[in-house]
């Protein structure tokens, strides 16, 4: 019972159906305070009772909160997160492009390059169609991914190679690991499909730079740091978007996904000698 100072005011709103403020005891009576908050002891409004609410009702159940996040804004949260990927990937490709020491390997890289800002343009284009603005849908991650992004920036046209082949892939296989959880963006939601073509030139430059002692164990403890970056963007952008977490990681548990990864990594590495 809550002392208001005008003696029992509060046991007084208790008995007319009242719950007295501060104090989480339901009231029992017949529909609440009349004119809402009015103190029942000196008709001032304010003063001693809440008002009514179906909860205060004896054997209400509990009102129960709205969902955080509606389906809808979940999907637009995934999507922000694959476009700004996208166009990250565009940005970063394009870079490393003019690294190539011919113009060979310049196409190369600028082909994959092309291929994520294609993949942007589709995101932008079913966002536009639902009436989101892909701007405003891919602010939440630019943090983390910008932050992921300047740590994994290449030095050389080495390290360029191994990022666009182990970086890339990595990215496609979180996808595809995490199963297609994805509904009817799932498409939207897959890094598009270059073929193999650049994975074969990665491992012929690879092996040839790699020829040099000094020059492979640079690229493989290279490609082993990008693994680990890669995890720990993943984490961070998961824990927090929880609502994106589900709707990409679907019946997948995160340990399970990352195990995959690590494997397909390793499988990769294999592949480029290093």
């Amino acid at each position: 019972m809550i002392d208001t100072g005008r003696g029992r005011a509060g046991e007084g709103a208790r008995t007319l159906g009242c719950v007295p403020r501060g104090n989480t005891a339901l009231g029992s009576g017949d529909g609440g305070c009349p004119g809402g908050t009015a103190d029942h002891d000196t008709g001032r409004s304010g003063s001693g009772c809440a008002p009514p609410s179906r909860a205060a009702e004896v054997g209400s159940p509990p009102v129960t909160e709205p969902p955080a996040e509606t389906a809808e804004t979940v999907r637009v949260e995934l999507l922000g997160a694959v476009a700004y990927g996208a166009l990250a990937a565009f940005g970063r490709l394009a870079a490393d492009a003019h690294r190539a020491p011919d113009l060979a390997g310049r196409a190369e890289v600028a082909s994959l390059a092309a291929a994520e800002i294609a993949h942007f343009e589709r995101v932008r284009a079913h966002l536009a169609e639902r009436g989101v603005e892909v701007g405003a849908a891919m602010a939440p991650f630019v943090t983390a991914l910008d932050a992921f992004a300047e740590r994994t920036t290449p030095r050389d046209w080495g390290e360029a190679l191994v990022a666009a082949s182990i970086g890339r892939t990595l990215a496609v296989d979180m996808v595809l690991a995490a199963g297609d959880d994805a509904g009817a963006d799932s498409d939207l939601v897959r890094r598009p499909d270059t073929g193999g073509g650049f994975d074969a030139f990665a491992e012929r430059q690879v092996a040839a730079l790699a020829a040099d002692p000094r020059v492979h164990d640079r690229l493989a403890l290279w490609g082993r740091r990008l693994l680990g970056e890669t995890l720990a963007a993943a984490a961070t952008v998961l824990d927090d978007h929880p609502g994106a977490a589900s709707a990409l990681l679907g019946a997948t548990t995160r340990p399970a996904l990352f195990k995959v990864l690590k494997s397909r990594h390793a499988k990769r590495m294999q592949a480029l000698g290093l």
